[in-house]
């Protein structure tokens, strides 16, 4: 059988990590690339060792050679491709976040229940292998029912990485193009997705933070503390998570990638789990402990790398088109996490508890 042919729509600096999926990938290929750049889409597929290159991406849709597209562009572009792609009849992998409101999201949700394509939206922290060592803790039940979720998003000064050229920001500072309060629809996007991965849909949510747009910031929208309570269960039981932002523009994070960590604690009635490491190198810690029967666990056998994560992004999104194998977000379920999204923003905005059930 042939291998699925993958074009990028996008070749900046993210698509380097995207690539990763595609340089031993027993279903796929990268095939295409597409940048408005000049220059650009031919340089990247030089370098990746794709077949063909476009300056528009209309182009790539028509050429009935490419069979998959991965999306990989500004926020206020996704409604406009992601579309243009699955009416184009192209398998489609969209980054995070769906878009840049809850309108934009039903347009593709409609775009996608019509196309008879794999469609996702993707978010390498679900295939993060400390994650997901985490959650296969929590469902065979080592840490009872979960009651608590806590996460923690520290952004400092990177000790390492890589550089980000200047255009990379500048759209994520004008309202109309990022959606708003990058710290909480953009970087934000990972913990809204592992909030619902690891816990399931949330019903209210109270935001406290500063969410002023004109201070043209990455990282406005931080510090803040947003607290939520989950969806109750069949039992009852109420269930309540906290997620904390702060940037400390001092504090130095080993990186390879950007200068930021995250840190999970997930409380259940018999036990503790937690991930210690994600997007960075800050606590020089096991990725994965487990409190139970008054023992700790440590976990240590497992990739850390976050960028391993789009190497695995990449398989999974090819051999679901490949073989019938299962994406981590629907279009249904993106659309339920931008919801949570847009509704801490608006709690910030509106200095308020908002339900998730009023944004539509």
């Amino acid at each position: 059988m042939s291998k699925v042919r993958v074009g990028f729509i996008g070749a900046g600096r993210i698509a380097d990590l995207h690539a990763r999926g595609y340089a031993n990938n027993p279903t796929g290929t990268l095939f295409a690339v597409a940048d408005s750049s000049p220059g650009r889409a031919e340089t990247r597929a030089t370098e990746w060792h794709a077949d063909r290159s476009y300056e528009d991406y209309r182009e790539m849709l028509a050429d009935p050679d490419v069979d998959a597209v991965e999306i990989l562009l500004p926020h206020f572009l996704h409604r406009e491709v992601a579309i243009s792609a699955l009416e184009a009849g192209k398998h489609v992998s969209l980054q995070k976040p769906m878009g840049v409101n809850l309108h934009e999201a039903d347009a593709i949700c409609e775009a996608a229940s019509k196309a008879n394509v794999v469609f996702r939206v993707f978010d390498n922290f679900l295939s993060y292998e400390p994650y997901r060592v985490a959650k296969k803790l929590i469902d065979e039940g080592e840490i009872g029912d979960p009651l608590t979720f806590r996460i923690n998003v520290v952004t400092g000064k990177g000790v390492g990485g890589w550089e980000v050229h200047d255009e990379a920001d500048l759209w994520r500072a004008i309202p109309a193009q990022s959606g708003g309060t990058p710290a909480i629809l953009d970087l934000g996007a990972h913990m809204a997705a592992s909030i619902y991965f690891f816990m399931g849909p949330v019903e209210r949510v109270h935001t406290f933070s500063d969410l002023d747009i004109n201070r043209g910031s990455l990282f406005h929208g931080s510090p803040a503390m947003i607290t939520f309570e989950f969806e109750g269960k069949s039992d009852g039981a109420q269930r309540f998570g906290s997620w904390a932002m702060t940037h400390a523009p001092e504090l130095e994070i080993p990186t390879d990638y950007y200068p930021d960590d995250e840190m999970i604690e997930i409380v259940g009635t018999r036990g503790i789990v937690w991930i210690n490491r994600c997007s960075a190198k800050l606590l020089d810690a096991p990725p994965v402990s487990l409190l139970r029967d008054g023992k700790t666990r440590h976990f240590e056998d497992m990739e850390v790398d976050w960028g391993d994560s789009f190497r695995v992004g990449g398989e999974e999104f090819t051999d679901a088109i490949a073989n019938g194998g299962q994406v981590d977000m629907s279009a249904e379920l993106a659309r339920a996490v931008l919801s949570f999204q847009r509704a801490a923003i608006l709690s910030g905005e509106e200095h308020r508890e908002v339900t998730v059930a009023e944004m539509g």
